[in-house]
């Protein structure tokens, strides 16, 4: 038979690809090491989450221990206050006042407060009570008790308060009594005082640790009796069984036991003084569901893990059976223009090569890419360059014209004031070769050539230049406000005799340095300003009124970035303004 198993398998496995196969066995694989491994760890976790929950159960005893202890001790704190600071050393004048204040301060918590003689009869009770005809004081267990154990003070089982007359139902208080000496005259008498706690003031303290009939608190006193319980009136009523007394005799700690036919986790907390016991019940049932729960819970693990492992195998067959279907994905994207990516070099030792060859590959030509780009921008900027040289000669030539007949005319004084403004023109446009000059010496050169042209143009346009403080020493491009000027002079202000205006200002916002040009002649369209700037467009425009600034916008976005460059805002018959947007550094630095 496991002949012909042999024989089956071996006609199976050629119809199979590597990957499936390899798939199928770490699949394989995983489920039995899952199982395995499960069900140790489902074993286990039960057994520690049911430690858990008793740990838990415990520690929940001991908070309900100290809730208790605290609230005990503040009724104590009262009695004593009530003994020592009011009862003893005063008379009985001055007592009513008194117990009204303290029995305000803890209303909340106390049913009533109660002085009694030795002989039952009633000396002052708040709130403002009468005793009950069919009550007799002297014949109930905390009356007793107290005369008898003077020295202690005595806390009792929960009873319906019917030593006084009430016009509604009867409450329910848990008693607290103890001697003490009354002042009378020069008489010093016997008596008890009666502090009844409100039980509901009790229930607070365990209000929240029961949860349902599986997990609860109570309390029962060392006889055995109950005086607190979520099901109080149900176990008095007989429908739910009474705890057995014997709990009472258990000292603190943890145990397993049986409370009404249901097998319990008990864990046992004694309360100070009185010797009451906190019993905090948690059912089996309940840690058998929350062993339930740990299963599903190892269950959905193990899922996750066979999942993972299908993840995990099916990513390895993939990298151990298609390299090469990987590395011709990389040249079709190589091809297609993606010099970036990384290209897999995963596999066997012939594959992990070609890998390495085709990265090596495209390294190379990213880099012959990029020495081709900055050929073509440098191309650009020696082209631009060339253009800005071109402007300088073209200008001369007109300004020494009319230089020429300002002389014929006789008119020195012009002539000479031309040729100023000329020489200290060229100076700032010569700057010793450099093309990164200030601010301050860009605005000097702007003011000349319109000076230049004002002595040309006499009484036709005028013109202020202004800077913010600071502006002067940052640094800018040479003679790129000279060509917007000249732009709005033959452009912008063509037409307008003795109205024109031309306002150049530079300030800084938001850590950037500006440059603006305005002037108040026709303005133009949207369109035509979007035009400028648009090297797509071909311009056509008189006296070349666009070139100067296209070539501004993109000698500054070749030196500093796209982010930077000329903004038109103008509209027709209202002006333009041409904003020069530059980072703002000072003369000298570099950016970065």
């Amino acid at each position: 038979m496991w002949g012909k198993i042999r024989q089956d398998f071996r006609k199976f496995l050629p119809k199979q690809s590597m990957q499936n196969i390899l798939y199928v066995i770490i699949l394989t694989l995983t489920l039995l090491v899952a199982v395995f491994v499960g069900f140790f760890v489902s074993k286990s976790q039960q057994e520690k989450q049911a430690q858990i929950i008793v740990q838990d159960n415990q520690e929940l005893a001991e908070q309900i221990n100290v809730s208790m202890s605290q609230y005990l001790h503040s009724m104590m704190r009262l009695s004593d206050t009530l003994y020592y600071n009011i009862i003893k050393g005063n008379d009985r004048g001055q007592m009513e006042q008194m117990f009204q204040a303290m029995y305000d301060g803890y209303k909340d918590y106390v049913e009533s407060i109660a002085l009694f003689q030795e002989d039952g009869t009633l000396l002052q009770v708040m709130p403002a009570l009468s005793s009950a005809a069919s009550s007799d004081v002297m014949q109930e267990e905390w009356f007793s008790s107290a005369l008898e154990r003077s020295e202690n003070i005595h806390f009792f089982r929960p009873q319906i308060q019917d030593c006084f007359e009430h016009n509604s139902s009867f409450p329910w208080v848990i008693p607290m009594s103890r001697f003490v000496q009354i002042t009378h005259g020069n008489q010093v008498l016997s008596g008890v005082l009666l502090i009844n706690i409100k039980y509901s003031a009790l229930s607070e303290v365990f209000r929240n640790s029961t949860d349902d009939m599986n997990q609860y608190s109570f309390l029962m006193d060392s006889n055995g009796e109950l005086i607190y319980h979520p099901r109080h009136a149900l176990v008095n009523s007989g429908i739910i069984e009474k705890p057995p007394e014997t709990l009472a005799e258990y000292q603190d700690g943890s145990y397993e036991t049986e409370i009404g036919k249901q097998q319990v986790f008990c864990s046992v907390k004694t309360v100070g003084y009185t010797g009451w016991k906190i019993i905090r019940v948690i059912g089996k049932e309940e840690l058998r569901s929350y062993g339930i729960k740990s299963t599903f819970f190892v269950l959905a693990v193990i899922c996750q893990v066979v999942l993972f492992f299908q993840v995990v195998g099916s990513y390895i067959s993939m990298v151990l059976t298609r390299p090469i279907c990987n590395l011709e994905e990389d040249v079709k994207r190589i091809s297609a223009g993606e010099l970036d990516i990384k290209v897999h070099t995963a596999g066997s030792f012939e594959v992990y090569h070609l890998g390495r060859s085709i990265q090596k590959m495209t390294v190379r030509i990213k880099k012959l890419m990029r020495e081709v780009i900055q050929e073509q921008e440098a191309k650009r900027k020696s082209e631009l360059d060339s253009l800005q040289a071109q402007i300088t000669p073209h200008f001369l030539y007109n300004t020494l014209d009319i230089v020429v007949w300002m002389i014929e005319e006789n008119r020195k004084e012009d002539a000479a004031g031309m040729v100023t403004a000329l020489a200290r023109f060229l100076r700032i446009s010569l700057s010793k070769g450099k093309n990164i000059i200030t601010v301050a010496d860009e605005l000097e050169h702007a003011r000349n050539y319109l000076m230049i042209q004002s002595l040309r143009a006499k009484d036709q346009f005028t013109y202020r230049i202004e800077k913010d403080p600071g502006t002067e020493c940052f640094q800018v491009i040479k003679l790129i406000v000279q060509p917007i000027v000249e732009n709005a002079l033959y452009h912008g202000l063509e037409g307008m005799y003795g109205d024109g205006e031309i306002v150049i200002h530079a300030y800084t916002k938001d850590g950037d340095l500006y440059i603006s040009v305005k002037d108040n002649g026709m303005g133009m369209s949207k369109e035509q300003a979007e035009a400028l700037l648009d090297y797509t467009k071909e311009l056509k425009t008189a006296k070349g009124n666009g070139i100067g600034v296209r070539n501004v916008h993109e000698r500054i976005q070749l030196h500093f970035g796209k982010e930077y460059g000329v903004q038109i805002i103008s509209e027709e018959d209202e002006g333009t303004e041409i904003l020069l947007h530059l980072p703002a550094i000072m003369y000298g630095e570099k950016k970065e």
